[in-house]
């Protein structure tokens, strides 16, 4: 197992600012259609769901090349069954438009997700973070974070999806958060707080090299609190207390 010396040395100061001006909500700008429309979110709690989620996730990965066909036009892995993983998909309608999978994770567990399992040593350095803390040794990671192809363009549904992934988050007490992203994909990370935390390596399930990045509850609050559209706290979510029985939550990227 790698000591805290593997994770960056931002992870051992307490208040890491979240990035360099201008502020994030000036930088990221969902699309604009995106902004008064009503979706609404479920949690993956029925075949049916889950089915969605599937579906998206072929689609989106097997457009940008990052999966070969298969026949049943769905894509899931063994992570999905596990029971500290929880999938989110968010309809525009009846139509299933975007989804995300969360993968909670506690120090001392068998508990484990794509990230855990592709960078074993850089998160057990960070589940032992701060190791006398009543609430260390929580991470949550987020993957399978997709949208429809039609849908791509909508920069509103990853706010969106944070939000619930966020809500998931907060309900768990997480203080680690980590991200398996690519390359190209890591400016946007580090404008929500994420550092590096690997070198970028093959991932279950696609055929192209991730990056670990890793943020904290400190740095998470500052973002949330920044950018109302992915606060799971935000006054435009409705209804979070059935959430987790698999109940429509009801969302808006406006308050």
């Amino acid at each position: 197992m790698s000591s805290t010396n593997n994770i960056p040395r931002s992870f051992h100061q307490v208040g890491h600012p979240v990035a360099a001006t201008p502020p994030i909500a000036a930088r990221l700008v969902s699309s604009r259609s995106a902004r008064g429309q009503v979706y609404h979110a479920r949690l993956a709690t029925t075949d049916g769901v889950r089915s969605d989620a599937y579906r998206i996730r072929y689609r989106s990965y097997f457009a940008s090349g990052y999966i070969q066909p298969n026949s049943s036009g769905f894509f899931s892995d063994r992570y999905d069954d596990m029971p500290n993983a929880k999938t989110v998909v968010i309809y525009d309608g009846n139509q299933a438009v975007a989804s995300v999978r969360v993968c909670l994770l506690s120090r001392d567990t068998d508990d484990t997700s794509p990230a855990s399992d592709t960078f074993p040593d850089e998160v057990a350095a960070l589940l032992n973070l701060d190791a006398s803390d009543s609430f260390s040794g929580r991470a949550i990671e987020v993957n399978r974070l997709v949208r429809a192809p039609e849908a791509e363009n909508n920069q509103g549904l990853v706010f969106l999806l944070y939000r619930m992934a966020g809500y998931i988050s907060l309900c768990a007490h997480t203080q680690i958060y980590l991200a398996c992203v690519r390359t190209n994909h890591a400016p946007f990370y580090r404008r929500l707080g994420y550092d590096a935390a690997s070198a970028p390596r093959p991932y279950p399930g696609l055929s192209c090299n991730m990056q670990l990045m890793a943020s904290d509850r400190v740095r998470y609050d500052k973002v949330r609190n920044a950018v109302p559209m992915m606060d799971p706290l935000t006054a435009a979510t409705e209804n979070l207390e059935g959430f987790f029985a698999g109940e429509p939550v009801t969302l808006k990227l406006t308050r």
